[in-house]
């Protein structure tokens, strides 16, 4: 397997484990906290989609600079990251990524990773259950 669709697979994992993260979500989840010095679950959502944005720009333009994205409600907020993690998939599947690339990649996706941990464990404190799934068998799409 490619560096390249080494990393698109792990994209789609990331999208993957995020929707089974936050589906059945209730309202008050947004803006759960654990403590006022804690992000709350939207807070984490932008921050994520802020990492996808400047890791498409690494792969196309070879620098993490733009702008923090807007702060959304977290449905749409939500569906942004969404589309967001398929667009960094496309943009991965699209161009060809030298070795120095993928290695600075592997931080904000294993970050992305974090966050979707850190979502499924707020999502089940503030009442949701998660279901248990073996990853092993699930069908990636």
């Amino acid at each position: 397997m490619s560096a390249n669709a080494l990393l698109a697979h792990a994209v789609k994992v990331l999208a993957y484990r995020f929707i089974k993260a936050t589906t059945g979500s209730t309202d008050s989840f947004a803006g759960y906290k654990l403590s006022p010095h804690t992000r709350s679950p939207n807070e984490i959502l932008n921050h994520m989609y802020d990492l996808t944005v400047k890791t498409i720009m690494m792969i196309q333009q070879g620098h993490f600079n733009c702008p923090i994205p807007e702060v959304l409600p977290f449905e749409p907020e939500r569906d942004r990251l969404i589309d967001g993690l398929g667009e960094l998939r496309t943009t991965i599947e699209s161009n060809l990524i030298e070795d120095d690339v993928c290695e600075r990649l592997q931080g904000p996706l294993l970050d992305l990773a974090s966050h979707i941990g850190q979502l499924a464990m707020l999502n089940g404190l503030n009442g949701t259950i998660i279901q248990r799934e073996n990853y092993y068998g699930a069908e990636i799409n």
